[in-house]
């Protein structure tokens, strides 16, 4: 009576779902791709760095400016020659540019017009000063020490190009590890579906030997040591069903949380691929550089930018300039306008600018420090990189020794199965105890789920290797 409550329990809190169209592992992966959270935010982060990482080039790209303004000045003055109502309009337009080897260039033209009235008559014919002037001029300088050949400019771009590559790699890798993941959960749930639907089998038989034996006892045809055996091994089995349920909830909660699923029911039928298909999966190629490696080379270049920085920020400032404008001035617009345009009023500057830090001289400490940094960065890198290949070779080889541990324990199914059905034949001829049929039909359930073990084993193993892939 015992033993039918216990099934009857089983039977009933074991969730049974009327399961819909089977859903294939890239149709899960492409539900947790668009469903997921974490994977969506990936996906943005990846996307907005490698955009971001563009932006350095806006260092370098030509800018174009105006400036328009309007004076109106009708300010007192104490002395009359200094005097007068001012109207004026000012337009400033053109273009400068920033390169790479430490030149800005600057390309503009200026119109002013001004007219001042109430002025001293005795030197403003009608006591008015009126006049248009134009101006093209073009504007050098170039760096000598600080930023000699564009070095600070560089690392300027460097910097901001490096971290946003070291953001979209290392989220890349993230991304790839969080679909390995996803993947990995999609086989835990097939495997504890399998797992259940095995201990399921195994309990239904328990209970048929223990309902055969029971029988045997009653009518004395066997010892009674032979029922409290099969019931021994019902209940074993029932506490291996139990636990199999339990695994099989867990993985249905880990299977939706990929999603973005709260729920421990799974509609969908997930289903475990062939052992013969499982068997023979093939490593993926690995890439000639995964994105961690990448993303450790970008901080690298990091490092080494801003040390660049830190090193142009501390030295002397010497440059030298050049001007050359070119000047109109006349009553009205139109003459003002063609003379700017010539080379018949030039204006030149040639020049030098120096500035020096006090704190030129730096200290053996901070040189040091730095040093110390970009060795760091480098050593960092190394060991990405001989981390991700050992990671890489570990992982095909514990899939190649799991794949050989899988022919191994199919073969020990076929064997167990054998020696299972020739028992029970043994049995029904009287030459065997039952006893050894449960002990054979343990042995042959064993036998079921360390297969079942090694095929997930594999089916991660294999999950993980696509995270050094393209």
């Amino acid at each position: 009576m015992k033993t039918a409550s216990l099934l009857g329990l089983l039977l009933f809190f074991a969730p049974i779902h009327a399961y819909s169209a089977p859903l294939a592992l890239q149709g899960y992966l492409d539900q947790v791709k668009s469903q997921s959270p974490s994977v969506t935010a990936s996906e943005n982060i990846i996307e907005g760095a490698k955009s971001s990482a563009k932006e350095s080039d806006l260092l370098f790209m030509p800018r174009f400016f105006l400036n328009a303004t309007y004076t109106y000045d009708r300010r007192q003055f104490p002395n009359a020659f200094f005097g007068g109502r001012t109207n004026s309009e000012n337009f400033n337009l053109g273009f400068d540019k920033q390169f790479d080897f430490g030149l800005s260039a600057k390309l503009s033209y200026t119109l002013f017009n001004n007219n001042t009235t109430n002025l001293p008559a005795i030197i403003f014919p009608n006591g008015v000063n009126a006049y248009t002037s134009g101006q093209t001029q073009l504007d050098l300088n170039q760096s000598l020490w600080r930023n000699f050949f564009g070095k600070e400019t560089r690392a300027t771009e460097t910097l901001a190009e490096a971290s946003s590559l070291a953001a979209h790699y290392g989220e890349s890798f993230k991304l790839k590890q969080t679909l390995a993941q996803a993947e990995n959960a999609y086989f835990r749930l097939a495997i504890a579906n399998e797992s259940v639907k095995l201990e399921r089998e195994l309990l239904d038989r328990a209970k048929k030997i223990l309902d055969w034996t029971t029988r045997r006892v009653a009518n004395h045809l066997t010892d009674r040591i032979d029922m409290l055996q099969s019931k021994a091994s019902f209940q074993a089995r029932a506490i291996s069903l139990q636990s199999a349920l339990e695994e099989q909830r867990a993985a249905r909660l880990s299977f939706n949380q990929f999603r973005n699923l709260e729920q421990d029911i799974v509609a969908e039928e997930i289903t475990l691929a062939g052992t013969d298909m499982i068997q023979n999966l093939k490593a993926p190629k690995r890439a000639p550089v995964s994105d961690d490696i990448k993303a450790a080379e970008q901080n690298e270049r990091v490092v080494r930018a801003n040390n660049e920085l830190a090193l142009q920020k501390a030295q002397p400032d010497l440059n030298i300039f050049a001007t050359a404008a070119f000047n109109g001035v006349d009553r009205y617009l139109s003459p003002a306008l063609s003379s700017s345009l010539t080379t018949q009023n030039p204006y030149y500057i040639l020049g030098l600018k120096f500035s020096m830090p006090l704190y030129f001289l730096e200290t053996a400490e901070i040189r040091g420090g730095r040093v110390k940094q970009q060795l760091a960065a480098e050593s960092t890198t190394r060991q990405k990189t001989l981390e991700s290949a050992q990671a890489f070779q570990d992982l095909e080889q514990k899939l190649t020794e799991a794949q050989s541990r899988l022919k191994m324990a199919d073969e020990l199914v076929t064997l167990q199965k054998e020696k299972l059905e020739y028992e029970k034949y043994r049995f029904n001829l009287g030459r065997t105890t039952t006893y050894q049929v449960l002990t054979f039909e343990q042995d042959y359930a064993q036998a079921l789920i360390a297969r079942l073990r090694v095929e997930r084993e594999i089916l991660a193993t294999h999950s993980q290797l696509k995270t050094y892939t393209e």
